[in-house]
């Protein structure tokens, strides 16, 4: 008996272990219903959506009435290199600043201009740097940008005759 118990307790357990194929039939059916649904509500989108262009055309041209593109501003930059400053405390040359300088002005003509008048704007810079300091009330060896970006503006529009200068930008600053 013992024999045929252990026979049986074989056959019994591949019988468990079997995989049932009702999951394999519920797979198919499930993937079939969901492209059903799916290509149903596709169709029902493409039959609903108007089919003129009329509608598009009258969005559009109202659209274009209403919308005016805003003028943008033709930013140019006139370049002035290797600007050399004294730093002067008490009537003493402490040190010097070179620094690279770009001054911005709207338009090609403008910054034809600047730049055409670029030698007598750095003459005229060196020449009032000259007995004035540049550098910051409290701490002379430090440079005041701020200061010397105003000067720079009042110093270029006020030899052009026009406001053309708007800002100054210094890329480079080193001492020496």
């Amino acid at each position: 008996m013992a024999k045929n118990d252990k026979e049986n307790d074989e056959k019994e357990i591949p019988e468990e272990v079997k995989p049932a194929s009702g999951g394999k039939k519920f797979l198919i059916i499930g993937l079939s219903v969901g492209l059903l649904i799916g290509g149903g509500a596709a169709a029902a989108v493409l039959m609903f959506l108007p089919k003129g262009d009329a509608n598009i055309e009258a969005v559009e041209t109202a659209e274009e009435e209403e919308y005016v593109a805003p003028e943008l501003r033709d930013y140019q930059y006139a370049k002035m290199d290797k600007l050399q400053l004294p730093l002067i405390h008490n009537g003493r040359v402490l040190n010097y600043v070179v620094m690279d300088i770009s001054m911005e002005v709207i338009g090609t003509e403008n910054k034809m201009v600047i730049v055409k008048n670029t030698v007598i704007i750095r003459d005229e810079l060196i020449r009032h740097f000259s007995e004035n300091s540049v550098g910051q009330k409290d701490n002379p060896r430090t440079v005041d940008y701020n200061g010397l970006s105003e000067k720079i503006i009042e110093i270029a529009n006020a030899h052009v005759h026009q406001d053309m200068v708007k800002r100054v930008m210094i890329s480079q600053s080193r001492l020496f």
